[in-house]
């Protein structure tokens, strides 16, 4: 394995590095010729597959390259490897795996997934599903490797017993993948941001990066992520997002789906919007988690509720862009401390305002209506039922004596639209014929779940599960 720059072994627990700027020659190679592009080359690579990205659907693809004996070559603008899987909470969704059967939660099915995914009024569908059944049988295949190589898991719960969280979250998982990577014979090009594809007819026959021309006599594969960082995409394509806090990857900025666009391919959802969820102001820390799972309650700057706190974290981070100031605080009191012991890393990060009593706190924190939103949620709890949002889950009274409040934010991490791949992971044209000698997966396709009415779940199974199976459409 060569490298052009050296990778650090370190650059998987969150990516800060600052990316290459792109050149100004995106769009004016796509549309040129092989030979044109040769002979603007100052350098020039070969090999069977190019892979655009190196978080896990690029390290996936460029394993599986190597696993199947043929040359690949991995393309990194960063200067570390990982993108936002690295920095994810390290869940994979998937039914019907070894660890739900081991756990006491057999019988699960992707039928019987799909069904529970499945949206009302949905915007997108596609009768069968086949992208998501190719996704579940993925994901499940996935888990079960991952667990039976040494991935440790932290035990499934309900009530999402299809979650599996990789103990150690994205950062564990992306230097399982790294060791992998690094023993295949794939070339790691890292501080190399792909400017265009290079087609030769109508068939994708390399990358051009910078003045380097990577060609790819059996594929390109496109794995680079969603475009959540982007101020003008974002703009463009989900203009609701533009004041909500991004937290992805630095590296997460479209190139991949504007290199697609630029030689005809199709794209799917573009204007559907972002995932979002609640975290704390005050740096990344994932809170929906903890809204959920304890009795907290979370009100707005002015102290009133407006949502049932059990519901799904990206219908609460949703519901939170509507607040004033796009901001929340999660309220929660001593006995809540006390009994769900999940609160103490925000105590240990300095993030918990604290309060002698509710009147104290709404002081504090400046939400006047705070000490009424908490007696009118007691005289609810008292009688077991929420009959303002319907809550179900954690519905007891704050009686203190002692109240705190953590201020948090919605924010988004993933795109959900992007290029239209097949169950191949083949890149398909506007015409919807797959665009030969290109390929991609992850976030810079179309969510696979979105596109066929389903509610979103997973990201890392979209890139590790399309990144294989580009590799073996190529091959086949």
């Amino acid at each position: 394995m060569t490298s052009m720059a050296k990778i650090s072994r370190r650059g998987f627990v969150k990516v800060a590095a600052t990316a290459a700027v792109l050149g100004t020659m995106g769009g004016l190679l796509s549309s040129c010729g092989k030979q044109e592009a040769k002979s603007s080359a100052k350098g020039e690579h070969t090999a069977d597959f190019v892979v655009v990205g190196g978080g896990i659907g690029g390290q996936s693809a460029a394993i599986r390259a190597s696993e199947m004996g043929a040359s690949v070559v991995l393309l990194e603008k960063l200067n570390v490897l990982g993108g936002d899987s690295a920095i994810s909470s390290g869940t994979i969704h998937a039914p019907g795996t070894k660890a739900q059967a081991a756990q006491g939660f057999d019988g699960d099915a992707i039928d019987i997934y799909i069904e529970d995914l499945r949206l009302d009024a949905p915007e997108f569908s596609t009768p069968g599903e086949p992208m998501c059944h190719a996704l579940f049988e993925g994901a499940a295949e996935m888990v079960d490797y991952l667990e039976e190589n040494g991935i440790a898991f932290l035990p499934i719960a309900e009530p999402d017993y299809r979650a599996h969280n990789v103990d150690g979250g994205g950062g564990a998982l992306m230097k399982f993948m790294k060791e992998r990577l690094e023993e295949s014979s794939a070339e790691i090009y890292t501080e190399t941001p792909a400017a265009s594809l290079v087609i030769d007819g109508e068939k994708v026959v390399g990358v051009m990066a910078g003045e380097e021309l990577f060609n790819a006599t059996k594929g390109v594969i496109l794995a680079t992520g969603g475009f959540a960082n982007n101020v003008e995409l974002v703009a463009k394509y989900a203009p609701d997002f533009s004041d909500v806090r991004a937290v992805s990857s630095e590296g997460a900025e479209g190139e991949g789906l504007e290199m697609g666009m630029e030689v005809g391919a199709s794209t799917m959802a573009l204007e559907s919007g972002m995932h979002t969820y609640f975290v704390s102001t005050q740096g990344m820390a994932d809170m929906s988690w903890q809204c959920a799972s304890s009795s907290a309650i979370i009100v707005n700057k002015n102290g009133e509720r407006f949502h049932a706190e059990d519901c799904h974290y990206d219908a609460a981070g949703k519901i939170g862009m509507e607040q004033p100031d796009c901001m929340a605080y999660m309220i929660f009191d001593t006995a809540a401390r006390d009994k769900y012991e999940i609160f103490e890393d925000s105590f240990a990060s300095n993030i918990v305002v604290e309060g002698a009593n509710v009147d104290e706190l709404a002081s504090t924190i400046g939400a006047s209506g705070l000490a009424d939103a908490v007696a009118h949620y007691n005289d609810m709890a008292a009688q077991g039922v929420d009959g303002d949002f319907g809550r179900e889950a954690c519905v007891e009274p704050l009686v203190g004596p002692e109240f705190y409040a953590i201020e948090i934010e919605p924010c988004y991490y993933y795109s959900y639209g992007g290029l239209v791949i097949d169950e191949e992971a083949r890149v398909l044209s506007e015409a919807g014929s797959p665009i030969e000698g290109l390929f991609a997966c992850g976030e810079v396709c179309v969510s696979s779940e979105v596109r066929e009415g389903l509610l979103y779940s997973s990201g890392l199974s979209q890139g590790y599960v399309f990144g294989r199976k580009a590799v073996e459409a190529a091959l086949a």
